[in-house]
């Protein structure tokens, strides 16, 4: 059964209000009544070139290389590591020669021998990366297959416009594969609210390191030029009232677009997502796939990623071999 006072959090630890949070700006945010946040939109021009170099336009015509072309292993492997404890363990990495943290789940009976898929998970405005860990709970639904992050944001908003994020996600997976055997072919992000804003532009701007991506409850920051293609599977509250459903709806259609997907769509019934409202659209790479899973269940909390989707969305990320 779910905790429901862990799962007032996304109404109040985690701030994820994202209100009004129109595509193609950056967020600042505000205090509320009740301790929270709220986000206003500040206008931003998207940049003429990614942080790579890759020229940007109109749609996703942007060349962008696949993590594909990575080689399976990384250099941590064959280094032992030590499990983590149930709360993970909190490291810090250098991003702009600024100190920024993440916490890390190493799963139990690591294999310094086996390369391990990753999975970044991004919280909402506000919120702090053990709080995130304590919400979504990756690390558990993974089942010790994969080794699972929880970034911090820089004083609880992520850089949805620009390099910053961008780069602290860079150095994250770095340290990783410097330090654990990872699986340089299948590094995930799944974001929620805020977090799935920043999910969108790392699938965008970070196509040749980024496999699949699950924004959840969010839209698409930016105009989405410049994109490179990446899988996605995009997840939404029908009664979201933070976020509300256009703006997931406009990020699947973004990724449609820029996957070079049809229009049209089968049910998504593998993975354990039949009957949840999933569909799979018709046409698109086989690498670079789009989903759309509209949650339709009437609950106390409407802006959610409901337990019941998680054990899916692990097994879809985990299905890219």
């Amino acid at each position: 059964m779910r905790n429901h006072a862990l799962f007032c959090l996304p109404l109040i630890l985690f701030a994820v209000v994202h209100c009004g949070g129109d595509e193609g700006t950056a967020p600042s945010s505000s205090t509320t009544e009740d301790g929270g946040s709220a986000v206003t939109p500040s206008p931003t021009t998207p940049p003429t070139t990614t942080p790579t170099g890759e020229p940007t336009g109109p749609d996703a015509t942007a060349p962008s290389p696949s993590p594909l072309s990575l080689p399976k292993t990384s250099a941590g492997c064959g280094k032992a590591a030590t499990a983590s404890g149930a709360r993970g363990e909190r490291r810090t990495v250098k991003a702009q020669g600024k100190d920024r943290t993440f916490v890390r789940f190493v799963p139990a009976g690591y294999d310094p021998s086996r390369a391990y898929p990753v999975v970044a998970v991004l919280h909402g405005v506000g919120a702090t990366g053990a709080q995130m860990a304590e919400f979504v709970k990756m690390q558990e639904y993974a089942a010790g297959n994969a080794i699972v992050v929880f970034p911090d944001a820089a004083g609880g908003q992520w850089d949805l416009n620009g390099d910053s994020d961008l780069l602290f996600f860079d150095a994250v997976r770095e340290d990783l594969e410097a330090n654990l055997c990872v699986n340089r072919q299948r590094v995930f992000a799944v974001g929620f609210s805020m977090g799935g804003y920043m999910t969108n532009h790392l699938g965008c701007k970070r196509s040749a390191t980024i496999r699949a991506i699950v924004p959840a409850d969010a839209g698409f920051p930016g105009s989405g030029a410049g994109c490179g293609k990446t899988a996605a599977l995009v997840y939404h509250r029908t009664e979201d009232d933070v976020v509300t459903i256009d703006k997931g709806k406009a990020a699947r259609d973004r990724w449609i677009g820029i996957d070079g997907c049809q229009k049209t769509s089968k049910p998504l019934d593998a993975f354990g997502f039949a009957g949840k409202g999933c569909v799979a659209y018709d046409g698109c790479p086989t690498d670079t796939t789009v989903s759309w899973c509209e949650d339709t269940a009437r609950t106390a909390y409407k802006h959610d990623l409901r337990d019941v989707y998680r054990t899916p969305i692990w097994q879809w990320l985990d299905s890219f071999e």
